[in-house]
């Protein structure tokens, strides 16, 4: 790799761009990173907005809900996606019984964030715990309720997961509370071309927890990719 990669982050839920920002940091020049919010209700809609936003190809990164926003992106536009790196998300449609986040987050929105400050990092990560309140309070109750709205209503795309043949990273915490291991198990067996990383003492924000170890992963993958076509 010997070029700047474009490269798109989509935050996880109630989050910003301080949830890749140290990985940003650590990668260096060997991306040109944008990192894109679309808090719409309906997960086309938020689709349709990055990628009018989106250079031509690029890596695409994306993590709890910005992973199914990722997924869904890139199933839309398979061709321009160069390299694609999930964490903590799942190509299943949600389950009947999941509750309700985006009421909880109309109703009561300081008791939703403390909650989600308390299982979205390992309890060796107090630090991410504290950076996560502050994405959330900046981004706001409404927008996190529109991206819960959103995920809660996305389709399955679990038979569609072959179509993305791009090289692939799925980074998974080994305590991740939210998402659990067999998810990011089934998007490894799903995607052609995936690589599964798990790190131990991690929950369900890598980039945030380990930045150090999920940046080099990422450079590797960005590595292995083939040169821009010569204009």
């Amino acid at each position: 790799m010997t070029y700047a990669v474009p490269t798109l982050f989509i935050p996880a839920l109630l989050c910003d761009d301080a949830m890749y920002r140290a990985v940003i940091d650590l990668l260096g020049d060997a991306i040109a990173a944008q990192v894109l919010l679309s808090p719409r209700p309906a997960l086309a809609d938020s689709v349709a907005e990055i990628l009018a936003q989106a250079p031509p190809r690029f890596a695409l990164v994306g993590t709890s809900y910005g992973g199914s926003l990722a997924l869904a992106i890139a199933l839309a536009a398979p061709e321009r996606v160069m390299a694609l790196w999930l964490m903590g998300c799942s190509a299943a449609a949600p389950n009947p019984g999941t509750p309700d986040l985006a009421a909880a987050l109309d109703a009561d929105p300081q008791r939703v964030i403390e909650r989600l400050s308390r299982l979205a990092v390992s309890p060796q990560s107090p630090g991410a715990a504290q950076t996560y309140r502050a994405m959330a309070q900046r981004v706001g109750a409404a927008a996190g309720a529109a991206q819960a709205r959103a995920a809660a209503s996305r389709a399955d795309m679990v038979a569609r997961l072959g179509l993305l043949t791009m090289p692939a990273l799925v980074l998974w915490g080994k305590q991740d509370a939210l998402s659990p291991l067999s998810f990011g198990e089934a998007l490894a067996v799903g995607l052609p071309n995936a690589r599964l990383a798990v790190l131990e003492g991690c929950g369900h924000l890598p980039t945030l927890e380990r930045p150090t170890e999920a940046a080099a992963l990422f450079r590797s993958l960005l590595e292995a990719l083939p040169p821009p076509p010569r204009a």
